[in-house]
């Protein structure tokens, strides 16, 4: 392949995300001329694959010299200062430090991010089992379906499972023991079932199990399938579990909802209702308890108080029966109404579902790894040498200047440039970058010193790997010159830094226009013996967000179509095609 062929084929690589982004939001070009086609055109995958146009082993970028810089500590988000080691006037060097953070309630911040992780997976289990369940013939309608979006916006309604908004709730030294793993998680219940989960105990006389109940007036429900599991049976009521015994429980009400001492969780018990189980329910029966008729003692003493029986409002008895019946009426009608969707409906809405649960398993993973990098930087050195000009106050967090704490260089030239966000894994402080400068013609090595915390906002005068690509968030970077160069300050520098990607045998690269995603599952539509398949594929994304790394699910014999021309669907009729034809050339 010529020269001047290669150059033509690289060029429609990135005229391609143009088109697909004109083909979108216009609905112009060359998918309106194939509106009404008949047929799908495929591309062989080799003739897509961009493998040949893309640096595995490094990336380019541009920087700026600069003769001075200032390194501006910005305090990390909620986190507590808990030590200043400089003052204005003082003379630091690379790694001297400047102040340590007090990161517990970052760490809580954490620990609960990961409880929301989990919840959502334990969803997603539940939706996938659902799923099968609706496949395999089960029961159309069910609770469980409903399907609750965390708030990355709102962390209050994000935490929307009683398991985490207690724990949001809870008093420092209670959460801090839950942290370091001395205590269990007390859950505040407003409902318990078979699935219910107790702060402590053995389910002993002595130790009973404890579950934290909400206080409020309604009380908290109790289903049958908690008495059943308390009496050692399954949810059902039907079959002993196997290795469980009935056991002793407790059912606790605390001040304000919380428990306030680790060590002595019944300094807060306002009342409590203690017994063994050993009767089995109907699972879905519900009993109410509330703090109004709740057992107290002093002495520690278990006080054995019954299930609370309904309430019998009607002074005659056979009204009251004749209620009941109403009710057992009520109830045998509604269990022949017929459900409120087919169930072609109910699989596609579970697995829309499912989807919606990858995504916000994806985002919460995200959210980890921010805050791990922030617990990282617990203590904040020097990237430089130079002089100390601001210093903050440690008990409000506000200073005269930019940054809490800045620093004006005086060591040589420096370069400052940013980085994507897809390149923060594999490039690390203290990693070299190597550049040549525009208008001196200087080739130089310089150090990575600093790789901001947070991505650069509005105008910044930092040059970015995004290149213009609006879904790639930018961190201002960093580093020194290495050696004495006569390099002007402010002239414009070619660089290049080893991204640590490496080449994957048998992966494909393609422009991201090539594939589609939905509810975190990447597919292409590829040819499948003359007829277009929806196919499901394993990607990675490359440090310049504009080539999508195919690992797994489609090889280099494979034919494609443009997923988002008309009449891209399974099933539809293809013909072959080339890269010109994307273009009607």
């Amino acid at each position: 392949m010529g020269k001047e062929h290669s150059l033509r084929k690289k060029i429609l690589f990135i005229l391609l995300g143009v088109a697909a982004v004109c083909a979108i939001f216009a609905g112009v070009g060359i998918v309106a001329k194939r509106t009404h086609a008949t047929t799908v055109k495929v591309i062989p995958v080799m003739d897509l694959d961009q493998g040949g146009y893309f640096w595995e082993d490094e990336s380019l970028l541009y920087g700026e010299v600069t003769s001075s810089v200032t390194q501006k500590v910005q305090l990390v988000e909620d986190a507590i200062i808990s030590q200043v080691y400089v003052k204005v006037g003082d003379r630091v060097k690379p790694g001297d430090q400047l102040l340590t953070y007090d990161m517990t309630l970052k760490q809580l911040e954490l620990e609960l991010a990961k409880l929301e992780k989990q919840n959502l997976e334990n969803k997603l289990a539940q939706a996938r089992n659902r799923l099968e369940s609706l496949e395999n013939g089960g029961p159309i309608e069910d609770p469980s379906d409903d399907y609750t979006p965390i708030d990355d916006g709102d962390d209050d309604e994000a935490y929307h499972s009683p398991y985490l908004r207690a724990f949001s709730q809870l008093p420092f030294q209670v959460a801090a023991a839950v942290v370091s793993g001395q205590m269990q998680q007390p859950i505040l219940y407003e409902l318990l079932d078979h699935d219910s989960v107790p702060y402590r105990g053995t389910g002993s006389k002595e130790d009973p199990y404890c579950f934290l109940c909400i206080g409020s007036e309604e009380g908290v429900v109790v289903k049958g399938s908690f008495f059943n599991r308390m009496a050692g049976y399954d949810a059902a009521g039907t079959e002993k579990e196997e290795g469980r015994e009935a056991c002793w429980y407790r059912l606790e009400f605390h001040e304000d909802d919380q428990i306030a001492d680790v060590e002595d969780p019944d300094q807060s018990l306002l009342g409590y209702y203690a017994r063994q189980g050993n009767e089995v329910f109907d699972p879905e029966e519900e009993k109410t308890f509330t703090l109004e008729g709740a057992g107290q003692t002093d002495d520690g003493e278990s006080v054995l108080t019954a299930t609370p029986e309904p309430d019998v409002t009607g002074p005659n008895p056979e009204i009251d029966e004749e209620e009941d019946d109403l009710e057992d009426d009520y109830w045998e009608d509604d269990e022949e109404e017929e459900p409120s969707m087919t169930r072609e409906e109910a699989i596609k809405y579970q697995k829309n579902n499912i989807q919606a649960y990858e995504l916000d398993i994806q985002k919460k993973a995200l959210s980890i790894s921010k805050l791990e990098r922030e617990l990282e930087n617990e203590t904040a050195t020097s990237t430089m040498e130079g002089v100390v000009t601001v210093v903050g106050d440690p008990h409000t967090g506000e200073s005269d200047g930019d940054g809490f704490i800045e620093i004006e260089s005086d060591d040589g030239y420096y370069i400052k440039g940013s980085l994507g966000e897809l390149m923060l894994e594999q490039v690390k402080v203290g990693d070299l970058i190597t550049g040549e400068a525009y208008e001196s013609g200087n080739h130089f090595t310089a150090e990575i010193r600093e790789i901001a915390l947070y991505p650069s906002t509005g105008d910044q005068d930092y040059f970015s790997t995004g290149l213009g690509n609006p879904n790639v968030s930018n961190y201002p970077f960093v580093a020194h010159v290495t050696e004495d160069l006569d390099l002007e300050n402010g002239e414009t520098a070619d660089l290049k830094i080893g991204s640590g990607q490496q080449s994957r045998e048998g992966a494909v690269y393609l422009d991201p226009a090539m594939v589609r995603a939905e509810g975190g599952q990447h597919y292409v539509y590829k040819d499948d013996g003359g007829r277009l398949k929806k196919q499901p594929v394993t990607v990675e994304k490359t440090s310049d967000g504009y080539t999508i790394i195919v690992t797994k699910g489609l090889d280099s014999e494979d034919k494609i179509a443009f997923p988002y021309g008309s009449g891209v669907e399974d099933g539809a009729r293809t013909e072959d095609g080339t890269v010109d034809d994307l273009y009607g050339y």
